[in-house]
């Protein structure tokens, strides 16, 4: 699915009741997603810079500035009664929305407070052993490094970090696959990598990972079997791919 018609299918649909918030050459603009300009509208952005930190903290279009004042009035009016009258069908339709722009099943899903939060309760609920290791590279997120680190002191596991290209100038899908084929051993447990690096805006070759993966757990054990993990903030929602078809086993 596009992102636009993602943006149509599950925000311009609630717009309506935001609208009046809006000025009016906002309102406007926001009654179609046909071009950028009208999303763009949605934002309540200050248009006097050029906005490039949405990987760290991210303004709410319209519908969402709704949503959320119309949920706050509902907490503060009566917080237990609106957290149990809301929470279970909110969180539901949440899921299945996920599900629908995933390509999973809602059951696959699990809602967590961030990134950093979904990292650490993975990496630290995967029963590993001391005879085992955890692949990841030098480049990856301090988070991932960091719920690595101590999944692998409360295991026993050894954490091994490796580069996956010489040059970021001329690197190359074969150079990236093959460094990950190379690295990987039988006692190589997990293989935890970042779809696209917020340091270089390098975008992994996931599906090619993936086969690599696919190939070495072919004469494994189940219990043996490489679990290949991805940090996928950065690619997510942008990338116009279905994540069940990616070939991973934890996004």
């Amino acid at each position: 699915m596009h992102r636009r018609a993602f943006l149509e299918r599950t925000g311009l649909t609630f717009a309506a009741a935001a609208l009046a918030q809006l000025p009016i050459e906002s309102q406007v603009a926001a009654q179609s997603a046909s071009d950028w300009t009208s999303v763009r509208a949605l934002f309540s952005l200050d248009a006097g810079f050029i906005h490039f930190g949405g990987l760290y903290l991210a303004s709410h279009p319209a519908p969402v500035q709704q949503a959320i004042e119309t949920h706050r009035r509902g907490l503060d009016s009566n917080p237990v009664d609106y957290l149990h009258a809301q929470g279970p069908v909110l969180e539901a339709s949440v899921l299945r929305a996920a599900a629908a722009y995933l390509g999973g099943s809602p059951a696959d899903i699990a809602l967590t407070d961030s990134t950093t939060m979904g990292l650490g309760l993975l990496y630290n609920g995967l029963s590993l052993r001391s005879d085992q290791e955890i692949l990841t590279t030098t480049l990856d997120f301090y988070a991932t490094h960091e719920a690595l680190r101590l999944a692998g002191l409360r295991s026993g596991a050894v954490v091994r970090q490796i580069p996956l290209y010489t040059d970021i100038a001329t690197v190359s899908v074969d150079e990236i696959v093959g460094s990950v084929a190379q690295a990987l051993t039988d006692r190589t447990r997990v293989l935890a990598v970042t779809w696209v690096h917020s340091s270089t805006g390098l975008k992994l070759p996931l599906r090619a990972i993936a086969q690599v993966v696919q190939q070495a757990n072919a004469q494994r054990d189940p219990s043996q079997r490489v679990l290949l993990c991805v940090d996928g903030v950065h690619g997510f929602g942008v990338e116009d791919v279905s994540v069940a078809d990616l070939g991973v086993d934890f996004f």
